[in-house]
């Protein structure tokens, strides 16, 4: 249960439909007759005025973009689903107006998600910095050629990769891209990183779980026209043989807003990704 009334919603979406604007107005006027002030944000303009929690309406991409826009300012952040598969936006569309009264009732929890720093050292044009929530990926762009990079852990060397690229990721990321390239599940709620290789070249490659107090080095040794490193599949830097990202735990947190009770994680699994289930025809 949470206390902190609520007197100003963001509402925030990414894609304008007809279902999104519907249902992004039809939020606002809900709150509105519950004398909450409402805003719908829909650009990459966010007023100044911080508001009490955000409302996402889309699918992950959408939480994902909102995450880099408000987790800094330390707001809550609750996903409505309108997208596809969900893991972030676990909240139904049908089950919107009865997720916020559950908020003005103060039915919910907030849940903190590890985040990440990323800096980005080019050897031609200086640092870039960038924060993620699921993941930082290295990719090779858009030929069909290996990349080579060079991985430390905490300025002590791993391994140099032969591969298409490789992902850093959260727990939160542990269910997208890393998820598709090999890498475990990992509860979300917990602090560490997951280093996983992207189709890598070598019978070596797995998987690494990481400490979260650690730095995390890559180098790239090759010189590939199109290597790219992506943050939450958002933003994207290009990158030059020699190029560098460090990555480490963020003092940023994303406050994901749970509604009570709450939906268990291994739920998630089961309705998301058919965890477990046995898809062979039974034969009695």
């Amino acid at each position: 249960m949470n206390k902190n009334s609520i007197q100003r919603i963001h509402i925030f979406s990414r894609k304008v439909n007809n279902l999104i604007s519907q249902k992004a107005q039809e939020l606002s006027d809900f709150f509105k007759q519950h004398h909450v002030s409402c805003t719908i944000i829909n650009t990459n303009q966010i007023p100044s005025e911080e508001p009490d929690m955000v409302f996402v309406l889309g699918g992950d991409g959408t939480f994902l973009s909102a995450s880099h826009k408000y987790a800094v300012r330390g707001i809550p952040i609750l996903g409505i689903d309108i997208g596809g598969l969900g893991f972030l936006t676990e909240v139904s569309v049908e089950a919107l107006f009865n997720a916020a009264l559950a908020v003005l009732k103060g039915d919910y929890t907030i849940e903190n998600r590890m985040m990440v720093d990323c800096s980005i050292h080019h050897v031609k044009k200086g640092v870039e910095q960038d924060i993620a929530l699921n993941d930082v990926v290295i990719y090779r762009g858009p030929f069909a050629q290996m990349i080579r990079l060079s991985t430390f852990i905490d300025d002590e060397y791993l391994a140099t990769f032969p591969a298409d690229g490789l992902i850093i990721a959260t727990p939160t990321g542990s269910t997208a891209y890393s998820l598709s390239a090999g890498g475990p599940v990992i509860h979300p709620t917990l602090d560490l990183f997951i280093i996983t290789p992207i189709c890598a070249h070598t019978l070596y490659a797995r998987s690494i779980i990481v400490q979260p107090t650690s730095s995390i080095r890559l180098i790239l040794e090759s010189t590939k026209e199109g290597t790219m490193v992506t943050l939450d599949g958002q933003r994207g830097f290009t990158l030059d043989k020699g190029d560098y990202i460090e990555v480490r735990k963020s003092q940023i947190t994303n406050h994901m807003v749970k509604l009570v009770p709450e939906k268990p994680f291994y739920s998630l699994l089961r309705d998301k990704l058919s965890w477990g289930m046995d898809i062979r025809k039974r034969i009695d």
